[in-house]
């Protein structure tokens, strides 16, 4: 058996849907509340995923100083040095860092870092650098050495360029 036809008086179903068609409101919504955001229900346009800045490797001077100050203060072994430090300050370095137990003691509640880093080029292409490092809040100490143009016999380096130690001083 069917059931009766609705009597003309009630909306049918598709005229209250075609009603509701123009309104931002979900089909079935009876409250006239709107949710608070953009008018009409406009979505705001998806943003472009922004673009990290391209990082510029350091320069092989601020690089060394960096290395040299995990070193003396433990972070790191004295063998992460070994291809680019000469035999020589290999040995000097190896002292130094022995005798900069002080080192590794100041920097217990900070992370070391190089505060300054000032390089002189001479005549014969050579880098000689003085770097001032933070070990504390008020704790700074100071590092000299020498960088000196590597050939190609000298093995990978740090950059294009292939540097080489081949003097290191601590205080």
């Amino acid at each position: 058996m069917r059931s009766p036809a609705p009597p003309p008086s009630v909306p049918s179903p598709a005229p209250a849907a075609a009603r509701r068609a123009g309104s931002a409101a979900p089909p079935g919504r009876r409250d006239s509340r709107r949710p608070t955001g953009r008018p009409n229900g406009a979505v705001r346009p998806a943003a472009a995923p922004a673009q990290a800045p391209a990082l510029r490797p350091l320069p092989p001077h601020v690089w060394f100083a960096g290395r040299l100050l995990d070193v003396l203060t433990g972070r790191q072994p004295l063998t992460c040095l070994a291809g680019r430090v000469r035999d020589e300050a290999y040995q000097r370095l190896w002292e130094r860092h022995a005798a900069r137990a002080d080192w590794r003691g100041r920097a217990r509640g900070r992370t070391p870092y190089v505060y300054r880093c000032r390089i002189f080029r001479t005549t014969d292409g050579a880098l000689e650098v003085a770097a001032v490092v933070a070990l504390d809040q008020d704790v700074f100490r100071a590092l000299a050495f020498r960088l000196e143009p590597g050939d190609d016999e000298s093995g990978p380096g740090y950059g294009p360029a292939r540097w080489r130690c081949t003097a290191v001083a601590a205080r």
